[in-house]
Parts: C-alpha cells; structure tokens; sequence
C-alpha cells in the first residue's frame, strides 16, 4: 500500500486531492475570465469549485490518467474533459479572450524535460494571450518555477486549511515596456 500511495504523489504531487477551500479560492480567481483551462484536474476537486463560477461550456479539464479522465467525464459530463498532457491541451487550445489557466501540476516533482515543455507551453500561451492568467499553488514558499524576464510571479495568498498548507500563486505576462526616457540621466561630472 506505501508504494501505491508514494507512485500517486510522483503523479499527481500530493496524496489528498485538494481541499474544498483551496479549490474554492482558486476558482474564485478564475471567476470573470472568457474561459478556464484547468491542468491537471486530477478527481475533480478544484473542477467542482470552477464548475460554479464558469459555464461548463467555457470550461476545459486536462488530466493525463485515465482512470482520472474517466471519472471525470462521468461525474461533469457538460465539461470538456481532455486526456492528455498540459503542453499538449494548451499549444492547442483555441483561445477567445482571456483565459485563466487553472493548474494543480506539481512542477516541483516532475521530471525536468516534462516541466520544461510544460513551462514553455505556459509561456507561450501567455504571449499569445497577454490578458490570460496561470493560477497556480505550490506547498513550498518559493514560486513553482523561476519566471524568465518578461514574466512576473505574484503570491496571493496561503490556505492553511489545506493539508499541507498551500500558497496560491499568479503568473503573468508584464506588459511590453516602451523605452522613452523622460528624465536625461544624471551626470555626476556637472554640478
């Protein structure tokens, strides 16, 4: 049984599926977006919470077991439930206004050539949509993965209800910054 349970958390990153109050807040930040992607849906517990602040019909759960997939078609049958990996949903999502992309990934635990497409398929979704958003938790007090320039983390908040706690963090693109100077530098030759 203690093999089974450490070969889930390698999977999924965790041996509880989150709790009702960190889903809730997550959801509560995916509210007002034209649409939800959500990496890494797992048994549905953050997929019930964005379930009542999003139509279905604007919804996307990503899982990459099938077992997941199954249950989770069976239990939210007017989602659009996708079986395969995050890099793969979100290079071909078809993207109408912004997005908050909902993810539970472990991108601590996975191997590194997995995060590594996964961070670039999150990046570059975030270029082609600047208004769309990654809500994203982790266990730990650094953010999931080091944001290149251009990118910014913000934490927004930690649920301590959670088992472990968790921190709920946002990823964004920054606006593209226009270099117009309007001060002359200061010159520490003149007087």
């Amino acid at each position: 049984m203690w093999a089974r349970i450490q070969r889930r958390a390698r999977l999924t990153g965790s041996v509880a599926p989150s709790s009702v109050r960190l889903a809730d807040e997550l959801a509560s930040l995916a509210a007002g977006f034209d649409q939800v992607i959500e990496l890494g849906a797992g048994s549905g517990a953050v997929t019930r919470a964005l379930t009542h602040v999003v139509s279905p019909d604007r919804l996307e759960a990503v899982e990459l077991q099938i077992r997941l997939v199954t249950i989770l078609r069976e239990t939210y049958p007017h989602v659009e439930v996708t079986h395969g990996t995050a890099d793969f949903a979100l290079d071909r999502f078809n993207m109408a206004g912004a997005t908050a992309v909902v993810s539970s990934l472990p991108f601590r635990s996975l191997p590194a050539d997995v995060k590594q497409l996964t961070v670039q398929s999150v990046l570059r979704f975030l270029v082609a949509s600047p208004s769309s958003r990654l809500i994203q938790f982790t266990y730990g007090l650094r953010e999931p993965f080091l944001a290149p320039p251009g990118f910014e983390w913000r934490r927004i908040k930690w649920v301590m209800s959670n088992l472990p706690p968790a921190c709920i963090w946002i990823l964004s693109k920054l606006a593209d910054e226009v270099a117009v100077a309007t001060e002359k530098p200061h010159d520490p030759n003149r007087s």
